[in-house]
């Protein structure tokens, strides 16, 4: 019997399909995971594209890369690029507005070297870590690295300076000749004309920033000639290279109160300006110099006995007199500053008006001024205030609101005017007279050099014709002769008596021979020139009967 089959209908399924249908639930479920895992993207602008590759560029915190360039395109106004680059989700949350972002590469210059690293591996794009702030997913990029990184304890200072010199982002701020602090960045306010600055002071050092300290310049080097000899100043090494400046708290000032948080200060030219910016109030005074003012200049001292009282202000300011240089008689007007605080008086309304008191007193009695030169290399003049003996009283003047205080020539004047008076009189002397009178005197002398030099021609003449060889052949034989009267002496030749007979002799014959030589004692020429045979003058015997 024949069994029948059973027809079963085939599975449209085949087993072989799990294994695809599971590599697409993996790689899905992959998909899925990294991309609700992926971190933000993220917009940078920056002004150019240089050492930035596509997926290769990384973003980086601390060395540490979070993130990857994916995209780099130009800005519509061609101002510059925006990089999109991707995050990673762990650091997502320092995407805030207080984040900053900037490119590291090599980067040298007088105030830092920095970026070597990125020779060989590449520019990357750094990240500052701060976890502060409200979120975004935009952001601008510095052009440069920032001095301080976020976060780093100490304070932040905002400076402003008005003088030609600036400084740039990194240069110190020194403090005893250690580095404490550097410039931030720097931005130049057009109307005001002054240079604002942010910088930063490093901790602890900040505890020495009190509502009193004073900021100056120390960059380069200063020489200052002094009476004691040369003075060289300079900051450090740093400030000579490049720009600094240093502070202080002035000498006799309180130290005051600790500045906490965001402070605003000044930097001066220099430690005495910055010393003499703690006088708030000073007395205005006006001199009228009627000789020249060079060397003089706006800041200049003004002494009294020596201790500096003051300083000079402007020097020939238009709204102070009428008129001008053109006028041949025109005085430059110069005003003056005296301090209270330089004059042992309080720095307030009652030690001004105590000045003003005791200068107008001074000024109707003795009180002048003049301008002294106080360095002899660079010429520069100073303003000292003296009185004067022999003057008389003058009322107090006052010319638009200054009083004018009297001027008198300083010592280099009178001194020219001393010369100019003996010039005068050398002037006024006959000259015409006395060069022909001197040369008559020069035309005698020559006539009598002349008598001279014929009189020394006749006696050198005279002693030519003296035969030389004569005379010592003479004296030769007279030494021959003593020779042979001493050797004959000496063997018994001649007797004791014969020796004296021969001295006899030549006594007399001195003796008849002294009368010439007295005569060529009494004149020496006598055998050269004819003279008369004149009688000698003798002595007369008193007459009998004569006046005792």
């Amino acid at each position: 019997m024949k069994e029948e089959a059973h027809i079963k209908p085939t599975s449209t399924l085949s087993k072989i399909w799990i294994i695809p249908l599971l590599v697409v639930l993996v790689g899905g479920w992959l998909i899925w995971f990294q991309w609700n895992n992926q971190g933000p993207m993220i917009t940078i602008e920056m002004k150019s594209a240089a050492g930035i590759d596509v997926n290769k560029t990384p973003i980086k915190v601390r060395d540490l890369n979070i993130g990857q360039v994916k995209k780099i395109e130009l800005k519509q106004d061609l101002e510059g690029v925006i990089v999109h680059a991707r995050i990673d989700q762990s650091a997502a949350y320092l995407l805030t507005d207080k984040a900053q972002f900037w490119v590291v590469a090599p980067r040298v210059s007088f105030s830092e070297v920095s970026g070597l690293n990125t020779l060989l591996s590449g520019a990357y794009i750094a990240m500052s870590a701060d976890d502060k702030g409200n979120q975004t997913h935009h952001f601008v990029a510095q052009e440069r690295p920032p001095v301080t990184p976020p976060g780093t304890p100490g304070l932040h200072l905002s400076l402003k300076s008005d003088n030609e010199l600036a400084y740039k982002p990194g240069d110190p701020i020194i403090y005893k000749g250690f580095k404490v602090g550097e410039f931030e960045d720097s931005s130049f306010n057009i109307d005001e004309r002054i240079v604002y600055y942010n910088a930063f002071i490093e901790a602890p050092y900040h505890k020495l920033i009190t509502e009193n300290t004073r900021f100056w310049n120390v960059s380069g080097v200063k020489l200052n000639l002094e009476s004691s000899g040369v003075k060289v100043e300079t900051g450090s090494l740093e400030t000579l290279m490049t720009n600094g400046i240093t502070f202080g708290v002035p000498e006799g000032v309180s130290l005051g109160e600790q500045v906490s948080g965001d402070a605003f200060f000044s930097i001066y030219e220099d430690q005495i300006a910055a010393v003499n910016a703690r006088f708030k109030l000073s007395a205005e005074y006006l001199l009228l110099i009627d000789e020249t003012v060079r060397g003089l200049k706006v800041g200049a001292p003004v002494e009294y006995r020596g201790i500096e009282i003051g300083e000079v202000r402007s020097i020939n300011a238009g709204n102070v007199i009428e008129g001008s240089i053109l006028q041949e008689d025109f005085p430059i007007p110069v005003t003056i500053s005296i301090y209270p605080g330089k004059v042992r008086q309080d720095d307030n309304e009652v030690g001004l008006q105590r000045v003003k008191q005791t200068m107008r007193k001074w000024i109707a009695d003795d009180l002048r001024a003049t301008l002294r030169m106080g360095n002899v290399l660079t010429g520069g003049l100073y303003v000292d205030l003296k009185h004067v003996e022999n003057h008389k009283p003058i009322p107090l003047k006052t010319i638009n609101g200054f009083d004018v205080i009297p001027t008198v020539s300083n010592e280099f004047t009178q001194l020219t005017q001393k010369a100019d008076a003996i010039l005068d009189k050398i002037n006024q002397l006959p000259l015409d007279t006395l060069i022909g009178d001197i040369g008559t005197a020069i035309g005698d002398l020559s006539e009598a050099a002349t008598s001279v030099k014929t009189t020394a021609n006749n006696f050198d003449t005279l002693v030519t014709n003296i035969d030389a060889e004569q005379l010592n052949s003479n004296l030769n034989e007279v030494l021959d002769d003593m020779s042979s009267l001493l050797q004959n002496y000496t063997e018994g030749g001649l007797s004791k008596s014969e020796i004296q007979e021969t001295m006899d002799s030549l006594q007399d014959t001195l003796r008849s021979i002294q009368p010439l030589i007295m005569q060529l004692n009494q004149k020496p020429n006598g055998l050269i020139f004819a003279t008369g045979n004149e009688a000698d003058i003798q002595p007369k015997a008193k007459k009998s009967g004569a006046k005792q």
